[in-house]
């Protein structure tokens, strides 16, 4: 089975005024444009995944909406299956994740699907009220229910796992440019702990991880998890978006992932580009 996955677009339709120039979403639309076209036409996966934050959330939520409709739209026209988690972006203004689920016709935030013999779980957030700060960032009871009995019935099954936010722990966490406060908690996935007691001892091949905007590896409990950097991020501070994304290979029990990142070569708004 092959699969391409990319996460963090950041799409909004204006160049916010940031002080601090991170996520360059000016790139965005064409840097999707750009991952279609490598996807359709090069890569042809089995299987395609955005890891979330499809979007630059706004402080309008009818705004945000129309951004999440406009990118989902385009990011339909991968030709081989496609699928997408929701990051705290397309959550930061709703009181329910089914706000943006029926905007995108999905049943629930977190599924799963088989694709050539291996199967693929996709862990999905809600809104937690009780915590102001990271409310976009627990996996529901029900959720976490749901994924157990999951497990359970597909445990002869090969799994790959897909998640927008952090999950293994991190020594280095707070040499992350967005870890912002004074844990680091701010990336991470907050009821992780109930997360790994369901997945250890259980034939996860990979978990692949968003948000944190860092392009790295980290193996606990015997797990192998890839972090994977933002499509717009500035991570050079150059004014060049980093355009990350991993092609990945799996065979039986081995997998290969590469990092590879997307080059633009025409002029956007009037700025060259050349990677």
């Amino acid at each position: 089975m092959k699969l391409c996955v990319f996460s963090d677009i950041h799409y909004i339709d204006e160049i916010p005024n940031w002080e601090v120039k991170r996520k360059l979403v000016e790139y965005a639309d064409r840097l999707t444009e750009k991952m279609i076209d490598k996807i359709n036409n090069e890569i042809k996966p089995d299987v395609s995944v955005c890891l979330g934050d499809m979007i630059q959330a706004s402080s309008n939520l009818e705004k945000d909406k129309r951004n999440i409709e406009y990118i989902y739209n385009k990011l339909k026209r991968i030709n081989n299956p496609f699928y997408t988690l929701l990051g705290n972006h397309e959550l930061k203004l709703v009181k329910s994740n089914r706000e943006i689920l029926d905007l995108i016709g999905y049943d629930s935030a977190t599924y799963s699907v088989d694709i050539e013999g291996y199967h693929l779980l996709f862990i999905g957030t809600d809104i937690n009220e009780e915590d102001k700060k990271n409310r976009t960032q627990y996996i529901s009871d029900e959720d976490l229910e749901w994924i157990e009995k999951d497990l359970e019935l597909n445990k002869d099954k090969k799994v790959i796992i897909f998640s927008h936010f952090g999950i293994p722990e991190d020594k280095n966490l707070m040499d992350n440019f967005w870890a912002y406060t004074e844990d680091g908690e701010n990336l991470m996935l907050r009821n992780r702990d109930k997360l790994k007691e369901l997945i250890k001892n259980k034939n996860v091949l990979a978990v692949f991880i968003g948000h944190l905007h860092w392009t790295k590896k980290i193996t606990e409990d015997g797990i192998d998890y890839y972090m994977l950097g933002s499509l717009t991020e500035n991570i050079n501070n150059d004014g060049k978006p980093d355009g990350v994304y991993f092609e990945v290979d799996v065979d039986d029990n081995n997998i290969r992932v590469q990092e590879k990142h997307l080059e633009l070569d025409k002029k956007i708004r009037g700025r060259d580009y050349e990677k």
